[in-house]
């Protein structure tokens, strides 16, 4: 995931990105967290030929190009961009809204206020990876990464699917470590090096298992204990809504 940052305030900007990075790494998101100090800076590093950030966290109030007039640049050629405007103000101008912003930050920005934005950006970005493809012969087999309970990798070369819905099979040719990137950081957790599982259908994590709503009890290796029991506990602060 690539994330932007544009604010003239260095200070403020190396405690958003610090904010960002322990935030990724606690949700287990590899992220690339590019700097500018301008808009116009940002919008020469960000032409036709490079790849777009995914979420861009903005400025309002910038000397030479301010925010909106930057995000107005950047939506020329990127519609998809989540921008999440900071601003000392709580009055956002009409111009604001031209740029479809996703959220409004106020300052001064504090971990939890960044780590609720960001999540839910995350959550907006993976909704476009709903689905798993899974080649089954010579069918492609979409499944629903919701109905999904458990991922276990069997003999390296294969996985075993186990989930809500009836599967023409089982088993399929793939690695669990490719499975791993295409499911949700936020939603999905690899407990132990065979087995990942929706936290959808945790009912308990202890210190060394996860019992699922379906009757399973899955070891956590040892390893993994910890961000386990923090990815659940954000899992549940995400679902209260908190």
């Amino acid at each position: 995931m690539k994330i932007a940052i544009c604010d003239d305030d260095l200070q403020h900007c190396g405690k958003l990105e610090t904010f960002i990075l322990d935030i990724c790494k606690e949700v287990n998101t590899d992220v690339d967290v590019d700097v500018y100090t301008s808009g116009e800076e940002m919008l020469d590093k960000n032409g036709d030929d490079c790849e777009s950030p995914d979420i861009a966290f903005l400025d309002i109030e910038m000397k030479g190009f301010n925010g909106i007039e930057t995000a107005r640049k950047l939506r020329e050629t990127d519609r998809h961009m989540l921008i999440i405007y900071i601003t000392s103000y709580t009055q956002y101008t009409m111009e604001s809204f031209e740029v479809s912003p996703f959220r409004y930050l106020l300052k001064p920005i504090d971990k939890k206020s960044i780590e609720k934005v960001l999540i839910e950006a995350m959550n907006e970005i993976f909704k476009n990876h709903e689905s798993l493809f899974l080649k089954l012969g010579n069918r492609q087999i979409q499944i629903y990464c919701d109905d999904i309970i458990t991922v276990n990798s069997e003999c390296g070369r294969m996985v075993r699917l186990n989930t809500q819905k009836v599967l023409p099979s089982q088993l399929f040719y793939a690695k669990i470590k490719d499975i791993e990137k295409q499911l949700s950081p936020l939603d999905f957790v690899k407990v132990n090096q065979g087995t990942i599982v929706n936290l959808k259908y945790a009912y308990i994590v202890s210190s060394d298992e996860i019992q699922m709503t379906t009757g399973q009890s899955i070891s956590i290796s040892r390893g993994r204990k910890k961000h386990v029991k923090e990815l659940f506990a954000l899992y549940v602060k995400r679902a209260k809504n908190i």
